[in-house]
């Protein structure tokens, strides 16, 4: 596909305005704003005025959709031969784009309902021109702009005390529980000259797991957080690297530092029943992992057949939290987690109230069976949805005291692993965490088809799996009855043995030494080199 240059864009008052080169040979030239997700949000405009070699067109801010995050920019046209072409827009000065991306102040602000979104535009990667809308929050103040300025000026001043150090996080840098905690605990405990400091929100319900190591933990979003991003050597997470920094707040000093560190990825879970997006591929110049974590060969060769990597860029050393696998009792206890659907990312609360995935779940919950049962075995069920679904909770409720419907907020996903004497997930990454700890599991999959088609699967579900896959709730149901009534499970013990190269609790102790020969073989960059 060919590409057009745009001369300048402008915020005026509600409107986006475009200047793009253009000539006789663009006949009836036609701006198609593509949405990424959803292709009804796409739009078209036509030109504002056209003369001089250029066309204008304005854009009203208010006409992007807030459904769809992200939208990119093309030029549709007749061309000298009378075919329809279409172009993407683009900015060949690295400067200009770099002067939009890092120092525009100037965004729309526009009301959807009872929020207030902002309109953006912005070059990505590859100099293309797109458009981003969002939702305001906390860290549109003028106040952390001025924390962005001050740690800009402090930066060459502290470039030597802090040029060694590494941050680490987790999901919106608002948790200490997963692996990332788990690795920092270890480095602070076996290297007393270690340099990685934790990054966390100050109201996180987590900062008491980090009381001991308070001297390396810094606060997200303050002036030593934004400082770190700008000097330290790399990055180390569960997540992607925009955790790290205010959520989808993507032009800034700090964000520019930030997308060209380096990046340890410790996974959030294990590769396999569910195809990951491209966030994590091999050739994705922003979130690509530099050293990518692992559990088992099967997993490696999935990161390098299906994402991309190459040997050396890939570790087998099994997760850091599993080293946490202390002899918690256990509870006569059902532990319910399905994950994330695709096509409910960003669906309206009636949408999803009509959803397949919503009705299977809340069938089960009010089954007067299911109620039965558990009173009559005197068990309990746990109920917790995916941190994706954050918003739609509040319509998965119970008024029986056997089930309770619990937020990760309030409880880990591995307390609950460990506790639980039975997980019911589907496609869920934790089926592997319940596999390691011993958990007896079954795989709720009422809506197999449709995942496949949609979301796709690295592994075979009827090579390995088919034995714990329930596709009917009424059999899901008779399962739970055996099981309570006669401990009734599949042996899974082969399966932990193929998937896992290591059972032991030197999971942390690995990542180290992986971390340690990846970062002497690595090239790192000076920062007047690499930000030059």
């Amino acid at each position: 596909m060919n590409t057009v240059k745009s001369n300048s864009i402008k915020n005026l008052n509600g409107h986006i305005e475009i200047r793009i080169e253009a000539d006789e040979s663009h006949k009836n030239p036609i701006l198609y704003v593509k949405a990424r997700k959803e292709e009804n949000c796409s739009l078209s405009f036509s030109p504002y005025s056209f003369n001089n070699n250029k066309v204008i067109f304005r854009i009203p801010a208010s006409s992007l959709s807030y459904t769809n995050i992200y939208y990119d920019a093309y030029l549709e046209y007749i061309n000298r031969d009378g075919d329809l072409v279409q172009e993407r827009i683009k900015n060949s000065s690295r400067r200009k784009r770099l002067a939009l991306n890092l120092l525009n102040l100037k965004h729309q602000r526009v009301q959807h309902s009872e929020h207030e979104y902002l309109v953006t535009e912005y070059f990505a990667v590859g100099g293309y021109l797109a458009f981003q809308v969002r939702k305001t929050d906390e860290y549109d103040n003028y106040k952390y702009k001025l924390k962005e300025f001050l740690a800009c000026l402090l930066a060459p001043l502290m470039y030597w005390r802090y040029k060694d150090s590494k941050l680490i996080y987790e999901k919106f840098s608002n948790y200490a529980r997963d692996n990332s905690f788990y690795y920092f605990a270890y480095t602070q405990k076996n290297d007393k000259h270690n340099k990685l400091f934790y990054i966390i929100t100050k109201n996180s319900p987590d900062i008491k797991n980090l009381e001991p190591y308070k001297k390396n933990v810094v606060y997200f979003m303050s002036i030593k957080h934004i400082l770190l991003i700008l000097i330290s050597k790399y990055f180390i997470a569960s997540e992607s690297k925009g955790h790290a920094y205010a959520w989808r707040h993507n032009q800034s000093i700090p964000r520019y530092f930030l997308n060209r560190k380096p990046f340890v990825f410790l996974q959030h879970g294990v590769l396999g029943l569910k195809k990951v997006d491209r966030t994590f591929f091999a050739n994705n110049r922003l979130n690509h992992a530099d050293l990518f974590i692992t559990s088992s060969e099967i997993e490696k060769k999935i990161v390098l057949d299906f994402l991309g990597y190459k040997e050396q860029d890939v570790a087998v050393t099994g997760l850091a939290r599993w080293d946490n696998f202390k002899g918690l009792s256990k509870e006569k206890k059902i532990f319910v987690m399905p994950t994330w659907r695709v096509q409910l990312d960003l669906l309206s609360d009636e949408e999803f109230l009509r959803s397949e995935f919503y009705l299977a779940y809340s069938k089960l919950l009010h089954s007067t069976k299911i109620k039965q049962i558990l009173h009559d075995n005197s068990y309990q069920l746990h109920f917790m949805l995916h941190p994706k679904f954050v918003r739609f909770e509040k319509y998965f409720m119970s008024d029986d005291e056997n089930i309770k419907i619990i937020h990760q907020s309030e409880e880990p996903i591995d307390q609950e692993l460990k506790t639980s004497e039975l997980l019911i997930t589907d496609y869920s990454s934790i089926m592997w965490d319940a596999l390691y700890y011993d958990c007896p599991t079954l795989l709720f999959q009422f809506d197999q088809d449709d995942y496949l088609q949609r979301q796709g699967s690295y592994l075979d579900f009827q090579a390995d799996l088919k034995d714990i896959i329930i596709k009917n709730p009424q059999i899901l149901l008779k399962k739970i009855v055996a099981f309570m009534q006669n401990k009734e499970t599949v042996n899974l013990s082969s399966l932990k043995q193929k998937y896992f190269s290591y059972t032991d609790q030197e999971n942390s102790k690995r990542i180290y030494d992986s971390i340690g020969q990846w970062e002497s073989s690595y090239q790192f960059k000076p920062l007047y080199k690499k930000h030059s």
